[in-house]
């Protein structure tokens, strides 16, 4: 500033006046150092509220999701005006392709379903005569259980008959009392642990 300042009051003789040049206060490039008043700032970003921000967000959301509707609802109305400007003799050999097609899924379809409604039938009579020979094995084998179940008791009552025939009655009441006084039995003995009996030594033996 000083330099121009001279230079301006030493100007020569016959020549124009120089222009006045100010300093003008412009960004420090990359490569400056930091002023001295900077040095060691850490810049903390302002503080956001949570409330706020959610809010903020979800109106975005809202918005981004109503623009988006919008835009998609006009395209599709651009591309269906277009489509019903191009309507024509094309649409109609679509239209006569698309029944032509239609018929042949039709028959199709009519074919395959009878095909598949008889193997269903074949199915199902196939599982109706497993179900009839499930059916008769299981009567089969109820009716074994039963005849075997017939048979125990039959045994059964056949031993019980047999062991009938030395109950005490009073018939041979007296007959037992006689004979179990004739041959006394001794209950007094007792088992050791490997499960040998040990019966009391009588003196007289």
């Amino acid at each position: 500033m000083l330099r121009t300042l001279s230079a301006r009051g030493a100007r020569p003789m016959g020549r124009p006046p120089a222009p006045f040049l100010l300093p003008v206060r412009c960004r420090k490039t990359r490569h400056d150092p930091p002023a001295k008043s900077k040095v060691g700032r850490v810049a903390t970003p302002p503080a956001v509220d949570p409330a706020e921000f959610f809010v903020l967000t979800e109106r975005y959301r809202q918005y981004r999701q109503t623009v988006r509707a919008l835009r998609l609802e006009f395209v599709s109305e651009v591309r269906k005006k277009v489509h019903e400007a191009r309507a024509g003799v094309l649409a109609e050999r679509k239209a006569l392709e698309d029944a032509a097609e239609h018929r042949e899924l039709m028959a199709w379809n009519q074919a395959e379903n009878q095909r598949l409604g008889e193997l269903r039938m074949a199915r199902l009579r196939q599982e109706a005569r497993e179900q009839e020979r499930r059916q008769a094995e299981e009567e089969a084998q109820q009716a074994r259980e039963a005849q075997a179940w017939a048979q125990l008791k039959e045994r059964e009552v056949l031993q019980l008959q047999e062991e009938a025939k030395n109950f005490i009655t009073r018939e041979n009441l007296e007959a037992r009392v006689e004979e179990a006084l004739d041959s006394p039995k001794s209950y007094n003995w007792a088992i050791t642990r490997e499960g040998l009996v040990v019966r009391p030594q009588h003196k007289g033996s």
